[in-house]
């Protein structure tokens, strides 16, 4: 069973609703250029009276999949900026429906002082709370099973991209480009964001009528997005990656939603990617030779003990998942570590692991039980969710992410070190998007518990290695990725 795509989870469905709804956290530190002050210093005396609520129909390729509603009002606690969206999208044959809410708190100068972000799909719940105290955002990640807390430097204030429009109308729309960092609560990941304000209106029809609009463009981790902003500061169009749109409507059009049916348009098929040359017994092959297209390799992690670079230009890899290549391990803390999502030092996981590997002492065979009961007990089923080993751990259900999450804990959690990768693999013809572990047995050994193989297929092309804040990277590639089969082998 292929898993859902890791982008759709965080870059091309995700984060682009997160962008929509302002939940990527912006703080000004080390601008790259001082002109993110003339966008972002706004007096503190200047006021926003009128309220409003902005109602907008999404869309993927032409079909509505949800909506997103954002309100905007002055409190006495200061400004309140909310937003919920509600999106049902086809996966794998069945509807999966996700619901995204946002409430932040900001300051009279738009700087945010709190927020709380809560994301509800099928069987897992995910809340996340951030306060700005000290010249830090505290933020605390609290599941079904779990909580955790960390924090990040904020010496300068952070803000919520939903207040850009407003902060570009205020300012005038000036002309340029400005660079921003940001915090993607999602993935817990800091990120750059990029504007670029095209001072021209242009006139934009919506569902609403025609209105004048400037365009804004936003750049995030090579994901682009194209905003037409009103003069008063709101959003009425928004054109995503993968084929997403956002557009104003009235609260009865957004409210009405039509049977989506599964059977039809995928998501998962949407964002495959199609090779030249087939791939015979894909699930023994253990070398392959590709060439891929539309990846730098400067900015993606190719190499590894079980995939080389044969040339950059093109761009030929050969993954030998028959042959591992030795290598030493400097540092394995970093690979036996707990962060967030991965809780590896939780007795529910220490437990959990003990008692899956019992007295056994051999790490190869620690590995092939802990793999095969990961397969064995969770439940294959597409998920949009944060992948906390915790909480797959109880539901035992899920996807290759949490496959991966839940295999890494466990595993790390037994002494071995292990990493996650997130690429392709190839199934009936078509490369999909997907996640699967790698231990050091003197060398980095991919295995995969979401398809049962105690060594991974050389079908499994790695493009980055992570956690899951890495995986909106895969944006900078997604609908450019061309691949051609040079050769595919079973080696004995």
């Amino acid at each position: 069973m292929i898993k859902k795509s890791i982008i759709s989870k965080v870059s091309t469905l995700v984060a682009i609703i997160l962008w929509g709804i302002s939940m990527f956290l912006i703080y000004d530190k080390n601008y790259a250029s001082p002109k993110s002050n003339d966008l972002l210093n706004v007096p503190g005396d200047t006021k926003i009276n009128h309220e409003f609520q902005n109602w907008m129909n999404v869309t993927m390729g032409g079909a509505k999949i949800g909506y997103t509603m954002q309100s905007f009002i002055n409190s006495p606690l200061g400004y309140v900026l909310k937003d919920y969206s509600l999106i049902r999208v086809p996966m794998g044959g069945t509807l999966k429906e996700i619901c995204l809410d946002s409430y932040a708190v900001l300051n009279s100068d738009f700087s945010l002082k709190s927020f709380t972000f809560g994301l509800v799909s099928g069987d897992y719940t995910t809340d996340v709370f951030g306060e700005v105290k000290d010249k830090k955002l505290k933020v605390k990640i609290k599941s079904q099973n779990n909580e955790s807390e960390t924090s990040y430097p904020v010496p300068n204030g952070i803000y919520v991209p939903g207040v850009i429009p407003l902060l570009s109308s205020l300012k005038g729309f000036p002309n340029g480009e400005f660079s921003l960092s940001a915090f993607d609560p999602f993935s817990l990941a800091l990120n750059e964001v990029h504007v670029t304000i095209v001072p021209e209106e242009n006139e934009i029809k919506t569902d609403l009528g025609k209105s004048r609009a400037h365009k804004l463009e936003i750049t995030v981790s090579g994901m682009k997005s194209i905003m037409w902003v009103d003069a008063a500061g709101h959003d009425i169009r928004e054109e995503e990656t993968g084929g997403m749109v956002m557009e104003v409507t009235s609260m009865d059009r957004a409210l009405d939603i039509p049977d989506i049916n599964p059977e039809g348009q995928d998501l998962l098929a949407d964002l495959a990617v199609s090779c030249r040359g087939k791939i015979e017994d894909p699930r023994n092959c253990n070398n392959l030779r590709l060439e891929v297209e539309g990846v730098d390799p400067g900015l993606f992690d190719l190499s590894d003990d079980f995939q080389t670079v044969i040339s950059t230009n093109p761009l030929i890899v050969e993954i030998h998942t028959g042959k591992i290549d030795s290598s030493r391990l400097e540092d394995p803390a970093p690979f036996l570590a707990s962060d967030p999502f991965l809780q590896v030092t939780d007795p529910r996981i220490v437990q959990a692991s003990e008692q899956i590997v019992g007295y056994e002492t051999s790490p190869t065979i620690k590995i092939e039980q802990l793999g095969r009961w990961v397969f064995n007990s969770i439940e294959k089923d597409y998920t949009v969710s944060l992948p906390s080993a915790v909480d797959v751990l109880t539901v035992k259900k899920g996807d290759c992410n949490e496959h991966t999450a839940l295999f890494t804990a466990l595993s790390r959690a037994a002494g071995i070190p292990t990493k996650m990768c997130i690429g392709l693999v190839y199934k009936d013809g078509i490369f999909y998007y997907h996640a699967w572990p790698a231990v050091y047995l003197g060398g980095w050994a991919p295995i995969d518990p979401t398809f049962g193989q105690e060594r991974a297929d050389a079908t499994h092309l790695k493009l980055i290695e992570g956690g899951f804040d890495r995986q909106a990277d895969l944006m900078r590639v997604v609908g450019k990725i061309k691949i051609t089969v040079l050769d595919s082998r079973i080696n004995l």
